[in-house]
């Protein structure tokens, strides 16, 4: 079940996540993914039974905004946007980030930010991890 931190911010797991997609909410309205594929299929990856419907809306390449990532290779994908869950009502942005210590959160801050601020204005957000445990 999805941890609310904030205000209309909310933290959870891949199962929390899973069941917001799947099923949908009243309440959320927003899912930001930090896993490590960006693919809506990750999901049925994780779990067989797992069907998500998803719309992509765009995709957003390193370097295609301009500013520069010190860490990221040229054209790698940065974040993708999609309508997802029952009648394509939640908006998902799945950024692709591996567990290592070498992965540079910063290199995605500002487009997370962007999301949840946007996010948390036109409802509520919830992001999440595989594990959802900070390791810091």
């Amino acid at each position: 079940m999805p941890y609310m931190v904030r205000d209309r911010l909310f933290f959870g797991d891949i199962k929390a996540a899973a069941e917001v997609l799947k099923n949908g909410s009243g309440e959320i309205t927003h899912v930001l993914s930090l896993l490590s594929s960006a693919s809506i299929s990750f999901f049925s990856g994780w779990r067989a039974d797992m069907s998500i419907p998803a719309e992509e809306i765009k995709k957003v390449f390193v370097g295609a905004d301009g500013s520069p990532r010190k860490s990221l290779a040229p054209e790698k994908l940065l974040y993708s946007l999609e309508h997802a869950g029952p009648e394509l009502k939640l908006v998902r942005m799945a950024v692709p980030l591996k567990d290592t210590e070498d992965e540079d959160l910063l290199d995605y801050l500002d487009a997370c930010l962007d999301f949840i601020d946007q996010g948390r204005k036109e409802g509520s957000v919830l992001v999440h991890c595989f594990a959802g445990v900070s390791r810091r």
